[in-house]
């Protein structure tokens, strides 16, 4: 690796730098190269050893053409460097040539059809890249035709002993590969300058050339290939075996009989003195012939014999072979019969219930809408109510459970159904075929009934509802996903109505949705584009007529002019999971302007948080993160929240809600209760929960103006709570003289509405709380 390493930064530092001051470093370079490989050799023991000999030499005759550099540049032919190249390319190839054993590696009729097979890819070579630029042009100087020819032929060689080793996986050893490396590199360089000779002439050849940097790249890479560990193993595998022949005693027994036989007759004719003297030549002639046929026919016999023997024996092996393959291959096909049918089964069919999946469902609905002989039918879409308290609960393995249970219910209430289908989570449908508008209604009817009841699960009474979509699919209908959009869409309608029941698929239903997601694309697009305004609302002390706060308040008014309500966009904003980002930018900017305003006016801002963004659990961080950019002290900001959020606070499951507004409230954050009166009656969360102003819902605050008294006692009832309670109250909508007179005489210490000042931008707040009371008294 130091040989490797040190070696090539040698050739890489010479390659830049001039003859006179590379050719030095190309010696020093040479001489480590000859040293290194002459100490492996005498080192170490190895196979092929005249070819390792043979590439030592190749790189002594690189060293020793360093000579050439001390003589003069005009004492020198153009053709002594690239005659000095040649013979160590020379050199290089026999060395090579001798370590692959080329020559011994295979039968010499493979070996023929490899090397024809090589010659004619090289022939391909040299015509693409040295005959063929040639063509249609001036033949070049004569000078360097035979120079072409020898590297040429030098580098066909090269490339077939490196297409040798890379191909054959017993030549691929870590040493061949370097010396492969190195071939490769004199190659592409040879190949480089030849085909530059025709225009150059032979200045590639000459020093400081690519040529002679490849050749120090390759000494470098010999010096490698010679110190690695797997020198001196063998480069080839040399397969061989005994041929089966027929046993010698048996074969010379044959012989003898076919001998014998034919010769004892002629003996025993002869000695008894019945054969004339003139015929024995004849009898003794046909003797030796029948003697030779019959060895002849023993000598073909056997070989009969023997080939017959054998491909019998291979044909029982191959016959016992097959009858084990057929075997396997038979258990193969049955095993793999029942797994197709196993996962065809599981790919249509939900693994939990056994009932048909998404797949299954859309499959045959689409064959329903297709068939146009098909009766009227129906398809309802079932979401259980609930079922996530379950799983939050219970555990989801509870939650499988009832999951299971209502799946069994549903095949039973819908016994005339074509395909009942869990889709997912806790999502059902049942697809009604052959069956009229009022049956289908009933069949729903029942289904939502059955599935509505008291489950024992887990020692617990789990009281469980479902909602279903129908859709009635009339003979107009063909496409499965307008169909399954257009129950979902009543699935949903009947979710929104109060769960719990049935709503049939109406076209207003398509409408309205379309409606929801324009409105929903269009949010998106207004947030992106920063189009969602912030105004404020003072809030202001009852006695003194101070602004003591500014709410903010989330407007958007849509590029042709129309302004949305919040309670609208602020719904989608939750449905479509957009909440946070607004609630995020009302917070920014809120916190902002109240910076200019508290540090003039001492007032605080208020900000209304939904419960998604409470559920955060780095909500309480980053408020206190926006304070301290903003360098507003955590006083000056009031969060608000609705009843709903709150209760879900107090429960078991809002501790993270909970810890949240702790944290918020130690750090002197205030905590609102917005809309009070009109959310949860349970009066609970006022004692669990951090709390330091209520806010009275404006719908309580409007019946001051009635002629009954009723009104003036129930927001006298919620003052007297908050006054028990210690916490200030804020009565909203405040609109008319009467309802400020009457609240001021009932106690209640803050107000906000249209009586006191309209929301107003940002830009407009400086104003408002510069202007005395008095004033703004008579402006309003």
């Amino acid at each position: 690796m130091i040989v490797l390493a040190g070696g090539l930064t040698l050739v890489v530092a010479a390659w830049p730098l001039p003859h006179a001051a590379a050719a030095p470093i190309w010696i020093i370079t040479q001489l480590v190269t000859v040293g290194v490989a002459t100490y492996a050799l005498t080192r170490r023991e190895a196979l092929h050893r005249s070819g390792w000999w043979v590439l030592l030499a190749s790189c002594g005759l690189g060293l020793a053409s360093g000579a050439l550099h001390v003589v003069p540049a005009d004492a020198l032919s153009d053709a002594a460097w690239p005659i000095a190249l040649a013979a160590r390319s020379a050199l290089f190839v026999m060395g090579l040539i001798l370590l692959l054993g080329v020559r011994r590696a295979q039968p010499a009729d493979q070996n023929l059809l490899d090397a024809a097979i090589v010659a004619a890819g090289l022939a391909i070579v040299a015509w693409a890249f040295l005959i063929q630029p040639w063509l249609g042009k001036e033949p070049p100087d004569g000078r360097y035709t035979g120079m072409i020819a020898c590297f040429g032929a030098l580098d066909l060689l090269l490339l077939s002993l490196l297409l040798r080793i890379v191909t054959i996986p017993a030549s691929r050893t870590p040493t061949m590969l370097l010396l492969a490396l190195g071939a490769a590199v004199v190659l592409a360089a040879d190949l480089s300058s030849i085909t530059r000779v025709s225009r150059d002439g032979l200045d590639g050849f000459q020093p400081g050339g690519l040529v002679f940097t490849a050749w120090q790249l390759c000494g470098v890479l010999v010096a490698a290939a010679a110190l690695h560990p797997s020198y001196g193993v063998g480069y080839r595998r040399i397969d061989g075996g005994t041929e089966d022949v027929l046993p010698r005693a048996r074969f010379v027994a044959f012989v003898a009989v076919a001998l014998f036989a034919p010769v004892v007759p002629v003996i025993g004719l002869v000695t008894s003195g019945l054969v004339p003297q003139d015929t024995l030549p004849a009898l003794v002639g046909a003797a030796v012939l029948t003697c030779i046929l019959l060895v002849l026919l023993v000598v073909r016999l056997g070989n009969f014999a023997r080939l017959a023997f054998r491909r019998a024996g291979a044909m029982n092996v191959q016959s016992a072979a097959l009858m084990v393959q057929a075997t396997v291959l038979q258990q193969a096909l049955d095993d793999q019969h029942a797994l197709q049918k196993e996962l065809a089964h599981r790919a249509l069919h939900d693994p939990l219930t056994g009932l048909a999946n998404r797949a299954l469902l859309a499959e045959r609905l689409e064959q329903v809408l297709l068939d146009s002989a098909r009766g009227p039918g129906g398809l309802l879409l079932i979401d259980l109510d609930g079922f996530k308290d379950v799983n939050d609960t219970l555990g989801h393995p509870v939650g499988d459970e009832l999951l299971v249970r209502v799946g069994r219910r549903l095949r039973v209430a819908a016994e005339c159904a074509d395909t009942v289908a869990r889709l997912g989570g806790d999502e059902f449908a049942v697809l009604l075929t052959e069956t009229d508008a009022d049956r289908c209604r009933q069949v729903a009817g029942r289904i939502i009934e059955v599935v509505r009841d008291v489950y024992p699960l887990a020692e617990r009474q789990v009281c469980l509802a479902a909602s279903g979509g129908l859709l009635i699919l009339d003979l107009e209908r063909t496409e499965p996903a307008e169909a399954l959009r257009d129950a979902d869409l009543a699935l949903y309608a009947a979710k929104e109505a109060g769960k719990n029941q049935v709503v049939e698929f109406s076209p207003r239903m398509r409408e309205s949705r379309m409606r929801h997601a324009e409105l929903a694309a269009s949010l998106r697009a207004a947030l992106a584009a920063d189009a969602l305004t912030v105004l404020y609302q003072p809030i202001v002390d009852l006695r003194s007529g101070q602004p003591v706060a500014l709410e903010a308040l989330l407007r958007w008014r849509t590029a042709d002019g129309r302004d949305v309500p919040p309670s609208q966009f602020i719904a989608v904003a939750e449905e479509i999971g957009l909440v946070l980002d607004v609630g995020s930018k009302v917070l920014r900017d809120a916190t902002a302007h109240a910076a200019l305003w508290h540090a003039r006016h001492d007032v605080a801002v208020s900000v209304n948080v939904s419960a998604r963004q409470l559920a955060s659990p780095a909500f309480a961080a980053d408020v206190l993160s926006v304070l301290a950019d903003r360098s507003l002290p955590p006083g000056a900001l009031i969060i608000e929240l609705t009843e709903t959020v709150l209760v879900e606070a107090a429960g078991a499951a809002g501790e993270l809600a909970h810890r949240t507004l702790t944290t918020l409230r130690e750090h002197g954050v205030r905590i609102a209760v917005d809309d009070f009166g009109t959310g949860y009656s349970s009066l609970a969360y006022l004692q669990r929960l951090p709390i330091d102003i209520l806010k009275i819902d404006h719908s309580f605050t409007a019946t001051l103006d009635s002629p009954s008294e009723r009104g003036q006692r129930f927001v006298g009832a919620i003052l007297g709570l908050g006054l028990s309670l210690d916490v200030p109250t804020v009565a909203e909508g405040v609109e008319t003289p009467r309802q400020a007179a009457l609240l001021r005489e009932l106690g209640c210490p803050l107000a906000q509405g249209y009586h006191f000042a309209r929301p107003c931008p940002p830009e407009g707040v400086l104003d408002y709380l510069s202007t005395p009371v008095a004033l703004r008294a008579s402006l309003t």
